[in-house]
């Protein structure tokens, strides 16, 4: 594991049903994060108590003390209230350190849990747990885009406490990007995100300069231009693949942004890379 920028990784997914307390023996060389996806519990990093709720991400650095309570707020019924459940890992290494040193992540953060993030956990469980295959280098790689995908996590909810609208705004435009090739109207864009048609328009044209559908258009053109050049795909199947109902709305648009027709763009970018492979046989 070392090869791969860690000296160890444990990871997995815990869920309490009874009061628990743990006290963690840290390591010098290992961060802890722990993420609350169900319930409360409080948590006592260097002597300091925090309330922990859903969404909260703890990060307990190398050196410091860690102890969790589950199950002691006051006046709980024991029997029947206990419902706490995180998913966490523990890493070291020479990527770790160098993850940690480059950015100021706080000890406790709330972000937005979803199935993204999460699928990228469970799939690091996974990996730990597969002892039958040649799988190191993997579990590194999963291990890396875990940290790097809790930092934007937190860089995101932290931008978005100081400036509502441009939070609601960079909702709007990840969902854009995931479902672009969808029958994605303005109504379901908005309803989606809990706002109404009008203030959608309005904070996401504020915080990029153009209506969000005119946004979902322009991805469905990258996402057209790509699968024109990189696939053998008839022009009128790589329109519809990518979000376009219409193709000769598809046509107008391409060559607005492109300055070509698809054909043209197809054509020209083609004898460009036979050129560059004949020049390389040579």
């Amino acid at each position: 594991m070392e090869n791969y920028g860690f000296r160890y990784i444990h990871v997995g997914y815990s869920h309490h049903r009874a009061p628990h307390r743990n006290q963690l023996d840290r390591r010098n060389d290992g961060v802890l994060m722990r993420l609350q996806v169900n319930g409360t519990c409080r948590v006592e990093l260097n002597g300091i108590s925090h309330h922990i709720r859903t969404g909260d991400l703890i990060i307990s650095r190398p050196g410091s003390t860690y102890q969790l309570f589950i199950g002691e707020e006051r006046g709980l019924d024991e029997q029947c209230l206990v419902d706490s459940a995180d998913y966490y890992v523990v890493c070291g290494g020479e990527w770790v350190d160098q993850w940690l040193s480059s950015q100021t992540l706080t000890d406790v953060a709330h972000i937005e849990v979803n199935d993204d993030l999460l699928s990228l956990w469970r799939r690091l469980i996974y990996e730990k747990r597969n002892l039958h295959e040649n799988n190191t280098e993997i579990i590194a790689c999963c291990a890396k885009l875990l940290c790097l995908t809790l930092e934007r996590s937190v860089v995101k909810m932290l931008a978005g406490v100081g400036r509502k609208e441009h939070f609601i705004a960079n909702k709007l435009k990840q969902y854009i990007e995931k479902h672009a090739t969808e029958a994605l109207t303005l109504e379901e864009l908005a309803a989606r995100n809990g706002v109404s048609t009008s203030t959608a328009s309005h904070m996401f044209k504020l915080a990029f300069g153009m209506p969000p559908m005119r946004y979902a258009v322009e991805v469905r053109l990258v996402i057209a231009s790509e699968r024109i050049l990189y696939s053998d795909m008839r022009l009128e199947d790589a329109a519809e693949a990518s979000g376009f109902r219409s193709y000769p709305y598809f046509c107008r648009a391409f060559r607005t942004k492109y300055g070509q027709s698809p054909s043209e763009y197809r054509t020209q970018h083609w004898q460009v890379d036979e050129g560059r492979s004949i020049g390389n046989d040579l």
